[in-house]
């Protein structure tokens, strides 16, 4: 393992040094990239050296950080994953030491954009904290995939990309034993409840021309896996003026009851052309009967 982690090292092209006196100890933490995407294993290794030596350190941890700003205007500090390095005996009688690391990107992560920052942070085991000003950021590319389907989508189907988008927190969805039924009913619990962060980054559309009476928006939800992806589609639709005044017709989207998701499944053989996914989705589309409580 070492030797791969010096390789990569080595045959970086860029190497960035983060650079942190915790303590006593001099924490040097290098990376071999500054821009990675979702899938990706960033390499790197922290560097220690003190010379009072590590007794007091029982451990180093590593984390790939990002800023999530919600749509209440609320912003979270989350970790979407966290390496641990124990200390041995033998090494806390050191005073250097390399300790080599690795971070697979999840594939949920969203890429940068504005107040949606990442960062490495690195910390270690003493009274003394880093001070959580200092961010060291990296950038966070976009997926291939969501490109690829967009092109699809946009100049295929006739969707029409919106400027917003949005990540979803549900932190509810997070502990071991759930017990709630309204969060192990709901449609994204099985692809949330297995991520390290349960966030959900929708990407929003409006129809094609044919379904404008039918939907107001279409929002995809990206779950990007080794062997394929699934695609959450969230379909919103028309609440007709006839249900009533505006007031009633507010409360029916407030309470999301005139939105179901739907997942499409894709193997990778179904991605490497564009038939499956224009297939599935239209079939959605087409389908999709409206809820009865829309209905006049």
């Amino acid at each position: 393992m070492f030797n791969k982690h010096k390789k990569a090292l080595r045959n970086a092209k860029f190497k960035k040094t983060i650079t942190r006196t915790i303590g006593h100890v001099k924490v040097d933490t290098v990376l071999t990239e500054e821009q990675v995407t979702p899938g990706d294993t960033l390499f790197g290794e922290v560097r220690l050296s003190s010379k009072k030596g590590f007794k007091e350190v029982e451990k180093v941890r590593v984390s790939l950080m990002q800023q999530f700003p919600f749509s209440d205007d609320t912003v979270a500090n989350l970790s979407l994953l966290t390496t641990e390095m124990r200390l041995s005996e033998e090494q806390k009688d050191e005073n250097v030491l390399v300790l080599p690391f690795e971070l697979k990107v999840p594939y949920y992560t969203p890429k940068s954009a504005g107040k949606r920052k990442c960062w490495i942070q690195t910390d270690i085991d003493l009274p003394y904290k880093l001070d959580p000003r200092d961010m060291d950021f990296i950038e966070i590319n976009e997926h291939p995939l969501l490109a690829y389907v967009n092109k699809i989508v946009t100049e295929e189907l006739g969707f029409v990309k919106t400027n917003r988008e949005e990540v979803i927190h549900y932190p509810g969805f997070k502990p071991k034993w759930v017990i709630d039924k309204k969060v192990l009913n709901h449609p994204l619990y099985p692809m949330l409840s297995s991520r390290q962060v349960p966030v959900a980054h929708e990407i929003e559309y409006f129809p094609p021309e044919e379904f404008r009476d039918k939907y107001r928006e279409v929002e995809f939800i990206y779950d990007i896996k080794e062997e394929g992806m699934d695609l959450y589609v969230e379909l919103q639709f028309m609440v007709p003026k006839e249900l009533g005044g505006y007031f009633k017709r507010a409360a029916i989207m407030e309470s999301d009851r005139d939105e179901r998701i739907h997942k499409l499944s894709f193997t990778a053989g179904d991605l490497e052309g564009s038939e499956s996914i224009k297939n599935k989705l239209m079939d959605l589309l087409t389908n999709t009967e409206v809820p009865e409580e829309l209905r006049f």
